[in-house]
């Protein structure tokens, strides 16, 4: 991986949704707490993606930055957000799942784009992601 910044597509694909009590909008979670829909796909799915920056850190280290990526550089994570269509209380979110961007420069390789499967993902999962790179 070369000293400079590259970007990688990020697909996030999820087989079924939670269906909520309330209205709300799901997408991907911006730092501005804006939140963009995904795609429908043929087989009913929903596919969300975002782009990222993926800058070298040296030593096979790297972290991620762009309006999508949100944490600290030790614990980087992508947002998939139900925000309240119309939030009577001062609770904004009806739920968030973090989907940990937990890569070294040597598992990223040269890919310029990951995806994975987040069906089922419950919003404080610990367990790692599944990705496919290409």
């Amino acid at each position: 991986m070369s000293a400079l910044s590259r970007e990688i597509k990020v697909t996030l694909t999820c087989k079924t949704l939670p269906s909520l009590d309330e209205p709300a909008d799901v997408g991907l979670q911006d730092k501005d707490q804006n939140v963009y829909a995904g795609n429908r796909k043929r087989d009913g799915a929903m596919a969300f993606e975002c782009v990222v920056l993926v800058k070298d850190k040296g030593n096979g280290n790297i972290d991620f930055a762009g309006p999508f990526v949100h944490g600290t550089a030790a614990a980087r994570f992508i947002y998939l957000s139900w925000k309240r269509a119309a939030p009577a209380t001062a609770a904004l979110w009806v739920q968030r799942v973090k989907i940990p961007l937990a890569f070294t420069a040597a598992d990223l390789g040269d890919a310029t784009a990951i995806r994975a499967d987040i069906t089922g993902r419950r919003p404080h999962a610990s367990e790692a992601i599944a990705w496919t790179m290409s």
